[in-house]
């Protein structure tokens, strides 16, 4: 008798602990059970603003996903650097945003191609992006990522300098010649002094690299060679010094430094300069100038998008959930407290072309906020080297940029370097 009961307290505790053991893997909403929570964490960079934002966006997702539960954490200081601490130290995130170095995550297998969960969730990437914005995520032919945000670089103009200057305001239609012309007639000399300049680029690689894609070029070829001294990189970077020192329609540097090295945003504020080309953000700040009246318009032909995407680690123990919550976030309703903030410029077709979006009053007025859906986005040669291969360019450019050296010299050594750098 007190064997029999000694077998079945036995049964009871194997009973009770496979209880236990089916109670917690319904609680930590293993992959593919359903009822489960699931704790899913993201990580994104920006202000607390922004972070209300996203958290209110997740709140969005959550009235369809009720079960799965984000925390969203935001990244302070070196996004890159404290995101590889914690993916090296086995607490990486389950959701990730990044920028244009979204394949040195995908080189490393941290982030997970889409692909297979694209078509399981049919999510119809054609009806949800335009073709050049999609395309932003893709690596090794695979899409790593979902777009969230993407702003074409746009040109910004001061309507009272062209009206004074008499020159048509900018269209989409314009050419590298007009951009010229223009802002030679923009220029103006008082007493051999330049008191206000047609366009300031600056040396930003978004601005030299647009021209070079403009005019046919790219910085690699089809089979992945540098491609850098080449004709339409040579007229790119010939266009920018002559722009500065042949036509002293751009200030020099010497002048930027004089002026205290300030940048070309607040210069257009100032109205020290008619044009620039510049992202999304200066237009929540041009909204709390007075006295300027400006508009923004599409830049003539191709440009790049200011963008980042939300992805997924290979880390995550719930992948198929992530994908849910970032295939959620990028759904009109989920992108509207973003729209209506004024924060971004929405990556989605819908978003772009929401009347919310192209009717929103920046500063109690309206501005051609086509523009952004309007922009034609080049294949920008994003590549796991991509911090190597700006730092090389840039260390050239910089001077080649102060007219210190030759054309000749800078894409010569810039070719032989990056051919060393992709060999």
């Amino acid at each position: 008798m007190r064997r029999s009961l000694k077998v079945i307290s036995l049964l009871m505790l194997v009973m009770v602990m496979g209880l236990t053991a089916c109670s917690s893997g319904s609680k930590n909403g293993s992959s593919g059970e359903s009822g489960g929570k699931v704790d899913l964490s993201m990580t994104i960079w920006g202000s607390e603003d922004e972070k209300k934002i996203y958290q209110e966006r997740l709140d969005i997702v959550k009235q369809t996903y009720p079960d799965i539960n984000v925390k969203l954490n935001v990244v302070a200081g070196d996004y890159d650097q404290k995101v590889q601490t914690m993916i090296a130290g086995g607490t990486a995130p389950d959701i990730m945003m990044i920028a244009e170095n979204y394949q040195a995550y995908a080189s490393k297998n941290q982030i997970i191609p889409l692909d297979d969960m694209i078509q399981a969730n049919n999510v119809n990437m054609s009806e949800r992006y335009s073709d050049d914005i999609a395309n932003l995520m893709k690596y090794d032919g695979k899409q790593f990522g979902l777009p969230d945000r993407a702003g074409a670089m746009v040109l910004f103009y001061n309507k009272d300098l062209f009206d004074k200057a008499g020159v048509e305001y900018p269209t989409k239609d314009w050419t590298q010649d007009d951009l010229m012309a223009a802002a030679q007639k923009l220029t103006v000399k008082e007493n051999g002094k330049t008191t206000q300049w047609g366009y300031y680029p600056g040396s930003w690689w978004p601005q030299w690299m647009q021209l070079i894609y403009q005019n046919g070029g790219s910085l690699f070829d089809e089979s992945g060679k540098p491609t850098f001294n080449t004709e339409p990189v040579r007229k790119a970077l010939q266009f920018m010094n002559d722009l500065t020192f042949t036509h002293g329609a751009s200030p020099t540097p010497t002048e930027i430094a004089d002026m205290g090295n300030i940048g070309a945003d607040p210069l257009f504020a100032q109205g020290k300069i008619a044009m620039e080309t510049t992202g999304f953000w200066n237009i929540g700040s041009l909204a709390k100038v007075e006295g300027i009246n400006w508009d923004i318009s599409p830049v003539w032909g191709e440009t790049n998008a200011f963008f980042n995407g939300l992805t997924i680690t290979n880390a995550s123990k719930h992948k198929e959930e992530a994908f849910k919550v970032i295939e959620a976030l990028t759904t009109p309703e989920a992108q509207m407290p973003m729209v209506k903030a004024g924060q971004d410029a929405p990556a989605t077709k819908a978003g772009l072309s929401s009347d919310e979006f192209l009717n929103a009053e920046y500063g109690g007025k309206k501005i051609n906020m086509a523009a952004f859906s309007e922009s034609t986005i080049y294949a920008e040669p994003f590549n796991p080297q991509w911090n190597e291969m700006m730092k090389l360019i840039n260390d050239k450019l910089g001077v080649y940029f102060n007219n210190k050296a030759t054309l000749d010299d800078t894409v010569t050594e810039i070719q032989s370097g990056l051919e060393r750098l992709y060999k």
